[in-house]
């Protein structure tokens, strides 16, 4: 049995960035139009380095800054560029990035990752074998975060629950024989073509309506699957998936897998 494993981790305040070192010699003939505080070489429009005795401190504090959600109103007119909405929209505020340089850049929303509640209606019984979600597979990354399936209300004195389809096994016990009906739902996310899709199912086993007290099969009924998802910008998360073949046994150690453990480590490094 392979067990497939997907990771997601999410860098706050957007993607991370690969910096490079500053050669200062060349840089002090780039100064024009440039201001630097505790520099004489500033290498952006706004330098700030900091002092020998303020070393280990934060360079910059904001005093009396407003809470971004009262810039809603903002005291600033439109031309400086205050905020005169009267609500907050929350695309209009993204956390600040800073690279192991020290540039400090603009980041995504702080919205960019979002949660969406599928509701799927009159699915197949219970069987969903393809359904495309519209969300680009490339452009953004999704994980599975909770589903449930709900069967219909039945017909008044009829009973709607799950049972196995007519090849499934019977146990006997005590002289009687008792169908199987017992199964974990599958959820999976899958590639659709461009965009993301859903497989759901009960596997052998179907949501069927029948009369109270009745020995008949009954008939299959279209169920609902509620699925949440958790949305966010593929280039904003660190998004992997790992494999593991636990060859039969009921217990595994990923990093016995050299594959596995290489892939882990790789993974892990980029949440530092």
């Amino acid at each position: 049995m392979t067990n497939r494993i997907l990771l997601l981790g999410l860098l706050l305040g957007g993607a991370s960035i690969n910096a490079q070192n500053i050669n200062e010699t060349n840089a002090a003939g780039k100064t024009k139009q440039k201001v630097g505080i505790n520099t004489t070489i500033p290498t952006r429009t706004l330098t700030i380095k900091n002092s020998t005795a303020d070393k280990g401190k934060p360079v910059l504090r904001l005093v009396d800054a407003p809470i971004y959600s009262k810039n809603v109103g903002s005291a600033m007119d439109a031309d400086l560029g205050g905020n005169t909405a009267t609500s907050t929209n929350y695309l209009d505020y993204r956390p600040l990035m800073v690279d192991a340089v020290g540039d400090v850049y603009k980041g995504l929303p702080i919205n960019n990752m979002s949660i969406l509640t599928l509701t799927i209606d009159k699915v197949n019984g219970d069987y969903i074998r393809k359904f495309d979600t519209g969300i680009d597979y490339n452009k953004y990354a999704v994980a599975i975060m909770s589903y449930t399936f709900k069967m219909p209300a039945p017909a008044s004195g009829g009973i709607v629950m799950l049972r196995g389809g007519s090849n499934t096994p019977s146990v006997a016990h005590g002289g009687n024989k008792y169908g199987v009906t017992t199964a974990p739902a599958t959820v999976l996310l899958t590639q659709n073509g461009s965009n993301w899709g859903i497989y759901a199912d009960y596997p052998n086993i179907g949501s069927y309506e029948f009369t109270s007290g009745s020995t008949d099969i009954g008939q299959l009924v279209d169920g609902t699957w509620v699925i949440t998802l958790l949305v966010g910008k593929r280039d904003a998360v660190n998004f992997t998936e790992l494999n593991f073949n636990q060859g039969g046994s009921a217990e595994g150690i990923g990093n016995s897998n050299t594959t596995y453990a290489t892939q882990l480590q790789n993974f892990l490094k980029k949440l530092e």
